[in-house]
């Protein structure tokens, strides 16, 4: 079929737009970021570190809670996604997201480091309570989802605000739980284990200056990007 010769082999079996041309009714797609901005309060002590790390745009726009979306619309749009271009295919002609639409839209830097570092299992739990400064919950292996994360409930219990009288270190660890594991885990680069947030960042955000020097608004388009290549051939209801 000529209109999807631009497809490869690999997404072409699947994707959902030459399955509605074969006429299969698929589900609208919905979307996994859910608004714990009431639950996980922000407190205007962490500005200055994020001012550091350079993620204080971002911050006051999720503190903010999160849009209204419309999965219809979007589901619209993943279905005119092609993975070869990262793009969408549009009657009107094509169309992107671009690196400055992040910067513009999101506020976050778009030069400097990759966020790229060491994903090694062994040891994660001990890593995180250094970077968090208490001591996790004992987990059974197959409860509550998978092992390898920081179970949300958890995380707002223990979290959710800063006490007032918090010296230096605690706001700092407060600060760090809710960057790393509330706003990437929950609305930057959310994963399909909504118990659960990842420990994968928390190397780039020991050290706030460091942590300026990334290239955030590179990670978030790249995740962007990977997500739309899966959701354009998911056939249930949930997306990224």
């Amino acid at each position: 079929m000529a209109e999807y010769r631009l497809l490869n082999q690999f997404y072409e079996k699947d994707h959902r737009a030459r399955l509605i041309k074969h006429d299969q009714v698929l589900p609208i797609l919905r979307p996994r970021t859910h608004d714990w901005s009431q639950v996980m309060v922000y407190d205007h002590r962490y500005t200055p570190l994020l001012q550091r790390a350079g993620l204080h745009v971002i911050a006051n726009l999720v503190r903010r809670g999160m849009p209204t979306f419309n999965p219809a619309a979007l589901t619209a749009l993943i279905d005119r996604w092609r993975p070869e271009t990262h793009g969408f295919h549009l009657p009107c002609g094509e169309m992107t997201i671009t690196l400055q639409d992040v910067a513009m839209l999101l506020g976050l830097p778009i030069q400097g480091n990759l966020v790229i570092g060491p994903a090694v299992s062994d040891g994660w739990r001990e890593r995180v309570e250094q970077f968090l400064g208490t001591q996790l919950e004992v987990r059974e292996e197959g409860r509550h989802g998978r092992v390898s994360g920081v179970r949300l409930l958890w995380l707002r219990a223990i979290f959710g605000s800063c006490p007032d009288d918090a010296d230096e270190a605690t706001v700092t660890f407060h600060g760090r739980a809710w960057v790393v594991l509330h706003m990437f885990g929950s609305v930057l680069f959310p994963d399909g284990m909504g118990d659960s947030a990842s420990w994968m960042y928390i190397h780039c955000l020991h050290d706030w200056d460091e942590a300026g020097g990334y290239s955030w608004g590179s990670a978030v388009l790249s995740f962007l990007y990977r997500q739309l290549c899966e959701a354009c051939r998911r056939h249930t209801p949930n997306s990224t």
